[in-house]
């Protein structure tokens, strides 16, 4: 008579876990009532979950799968991180697996923002844009759009490729060694002998950049003229010397960078100094001052940035980040907003703390922290006074939610939650213990052993109840009524009309 249950899992509850879990419940939320309904088979192998807003399943490991209610909007993600299917309202679909292949596709009214994208294993690409449909098959022969760039088509690879971008155009030759760009009007040029020597140059309305390199990084030099504003010159012999000069339009040095065997100064006075500093062994050893940021470090023991909103430097507004023995400790500290300070100590990969501190002008101070110590514990707390504590499952937010579906549910041994009204939660191992407690009353379970509910939340639930066994044994109740279940055999209860509604064989 079990089976009488199961085809009712649109409401109630099914406690056969980690057998067969299932329940619906009307949750609390600022939109009102929601109801949610989760399943569980074989737990931790399989869950489906789903409320107003969408839903999603997860056969684990293997992939997790969600659907946005009233949308185009589903995801697939499979063997994650390597796997991903996703599409959009907009229009755009892509589907990839790491390294072996992908694809991306936008469908729009507008021709020249439809395309298509594949490839397999990078060697074998194909698709289609406003330029036309492609083909290439690397490093044989082929051509691209919008791949590369707007045009990229190649023959033997290296041995001859053609690169379009705009109306700029290069023949390479055994690329990287040889190569010819130019435009129809000459405004941008490119020659390479690479490494003996490289010429690029652009010739903009407001705008010109000339670049030489000889011996690859050895030797270069070129200059900026940004037309109207100022003119900058660059030279560099590494690793003796190297220095970029800018002059205004009446020919003053305004701003200067020059190393000389490692030892560097830089000063930029523009209408008031701009940027001031010194560095030893290439900036390995530095110390800077712009307008909006200070920068000093002995790298990799001390490191230190902080940035500031306005040029004031004001104190007590800046964003702060000092590094010591990089990349082990981080310290941040964030006032740039006067209503959020913000403060972070990382001590990687094993001691994770952030905190925020809100500060309303109608009420006290609010404080949100959360402290991990990776990978056995995460304790957090809310601004709104809510705390959680996972254990060795972490809280750690994550965005696309494809490890924590697939993979969190096999790491879950203990979650604690307490939300702003008091509400309280507790999970071991998944359901082998669940407790919540709060104004609604109170709901406990040992796996499918006992379970008592008391909070009436339960959606096809009459009053409170308790179960054992597998809900071989069961009573409900209210004030008005008191019904037993031997066996799935009910005995007594409430008035027939309720009794009608099938609710005698949800456990």
């Amino acid at each position: 008579m079990i089976g009488t249950a199961l085809p009712g899992c649109a409401g109630g509850r099914v406690n056969l876990w980690p057998i067969f879990f299932h329940e619906a419940r009307s949750v609390r939320a600022d939109s009102g009532p929601r109801v949610v309904k989760t399943t569980e088979v074989l737990y931790p192998l399989f869950t489906r979950q789903s409320d107003p807003d969408g839903t999603w399943h997860a056969l684990r490991p293997f992939y997790n799968y969600d659907h946005r209610n009233g949308t185009d909007q589903r995801r697939v993600q499979y063997m994650w991180p390597l796997g991903l299917h996703f599409s959009t309202p907009g229009g755009e679909g892509r589907h990839s697996f790491f390294p072996f292949f992908g694809y991306v596709k936008v469908d729009s009214a507008d021709p020249q923002r439809s395309y298509f994208h594949g490839h397999v294993l990078q060697f074998l690409r194909w698709g289609r844009n406003d330029a036309g449909p492609y083909f290439a098959l690397f490093p044989l022969a082929g051509v691209t759009h919008g791949v590369i760039s707007d045009t990229w088509s190649f023959l033997l690879f290296p041995l001859l490729s053609y690169y379009r971008q705009g109306d700029y155009v290069r023949w390479d030759v055994v690329w990287p060694f040889a190569g010819r760009g130019r435009s129809p009007d000459g405004s941008i040029e490119t020659w390479r002998a690479w490494p003996f020597y490289v010429h690029k140059r652009q010739d903009r309305a407001q705008e010109l950049r000339e670049a030489h390199r000889l011996l690859w990084f050895l030797a270069r030099w070129g200059i900026v003229d940004r037309r109207g504003d100022y003119y900058h010159s660059v030279f560099a012999a590494l690793p003796f010397y190297a220095t970029i000069r800018t002059w205004d339009r009446s020919g003053n040095l305004i701003a200067h960078q020059t190393s000389v065997l490692g030892v560097g100064f830089s000063r930029d006075s523009r209408d008031k100094p701009q940027r001031t500093g010194w560095s030893l062994l290439w900036t390995l050893v530095r110390k800077s001052s712009e307008p909006k940021l200070d920068d000093s470090r002995i790298f990799p023991f001390y490191w230190r940035v902080s940035s500031y909103p306005t040029e004031d430097k004001e104190a007590g507004r800046s964003w702060t980040r000092r590094k010591m023995l990089w990349p082990i400790l981080w310290i941040d500290s964030d006032n740039r907003n006067p209503q959020v300070h913000m403060k972070g100590l990382v001590v990687a990969p094993f001691y994770w703390h952030y905190a925020q501190v809100y500060r309303d002008q109608d009420g006290p101070a609010r404080t949100g922290r959360s402290i991990t110590l990776w990978p056995l514990a995460t304790w957090q707390q809310d601004p709104d006074g809510a705390r959680h504590v996972w254990a060795v499952s972490h809280g750690w937010k994550d965005t696309t939610t494809g490890f924590k579906r697939n993979y969190r549910a096999f790491l879950d041994f203990f979650q604690y939650h307490r939300d702003a009204q008091g509400e309280r939660e507790t999970r071991i191992l998944g359901r082998l213990y669940h407790h919540r407690r709060g104004a609604a009353g109170r709901y406990l379970s040992l796996a499918s052993l006992f379970t008592y509910d008391g909070t009436g939340d339960v959606v096809g639930e009459q009053g409170k109840y308790f179960s054992a066994l597998f809900g071989l044994v069961k009573c409900s109740w209210t004030d008005e009524w008191r019904r037993w279940r031997i066996f799935y055999v009910p005995l007594g209860g409430p008035p027939k009309s309720n009794a009608e509604n099938g609710d005698d064989f949800i456990d």
